[in-house]
Parts: C-alpha cells; structure tokens; sequence
C-alpha cells in the first residue's frame, strides 16, 4: 500500500503547471497571429491607396476627355476637409486610413489640354503615392 501512495504523489506533482514546451508553443501561436495581422494590415493600407490612386487619376482622365469633346472647360475641385475630388460627373471620396497634405485646390482643365496644373500627394501610414495632371499638356501621371 505505500508502494500505491508514493506513485499517486508522482503523478499529483507532475500535473500541475505548464511544461517549458507548452508555454514557448502557446508564445510562438501568438507571435504567429500578431505577425499575421500586422501583415494584413500593411496590405489594406496599400491596397486602399493603390485604388483611391486609380480612381482619382481616371477620374482626371474623363475631366480632360469631357472638355476635348465638348469643347468647354471643365472645372475639378479637390477638397482637404472632405478629402475629395469633384469633377461635374463624379466625386472621388478617399478610403478609410488614406489622407492627404495637399491643400484643398481647384483647377480648370480647358478643351487644349491645359490646366492649373495639380499635384495631389495621397499617404496612408508609411506609404505615399502622387497624382498630377501637367499644367501645358494636361497629362495625368502618378508617381511613388
């Protein structure tokens, strides 16, 4: 019978606590998790600049069309407060994280090409990205 109680004391002290492994495994999930999200986060960020850059450059690019085809000027304001940019067809709100210091600007875009000329910086965390539309030829560019 102490034989019984001397193996029930072996057993009892072995199955409190957490084994070296265990804890370093436990550390190692929540490493893994965090850097998984961390990763995601920075592709949001980028994904969300890359489309607010497409879309504020097309945007651009019909404004210029529609004063070549129409023959009249064609007014596009970019508004720092409600970070935007408007031109009379369409408004381009920018996503959620992206800003921009660019101040609030208007420029006109004539049936020639030419144009006030804009260059509109987007950044979203560590990321930045430019927009421009050339003051003699009316091109649209966009630039890291």
């Amino acid at each position: 019978m102490q034989m019984w109680k001397a193996r029930s004391r072996r057993r009892s002290r072995r199955g409190h606590g957490f084994a070296t492994v265990e804890v370093l495994v436990t550390v190692a999930i929540v490493v893994l998790i965090g850097t998984v999200s961390i990763m995601a986060l920075g592709r949001t960020d980028r994904g969300q600049l890359e489309n607010d850059v497409a879309a504020i450059a097309l945007a651009l690019q019909q404004a210029r069309l529609q004063a070549a085809e129409t023959g009249q000027p064609v007014e596009v304001t970019y508004s720092q407060t409600d970070r935007s940019l408007s031109t009379p067809t369409q408004t381009v709100v920018f996503g959620r994280g992206v800003e921009s210091p660019t101040p609030s600007a208007r420029i006109v875009i004539r049936p020639s090409g030419e144009s006030d000329g804009l260059s509109l910086q987007l950044v979203a965390g560590e990321l930045s990205r430019t927009v421009g539309v050339d003051w003699l030829t009316g091109q649209v560019r966009t630039a890291e």
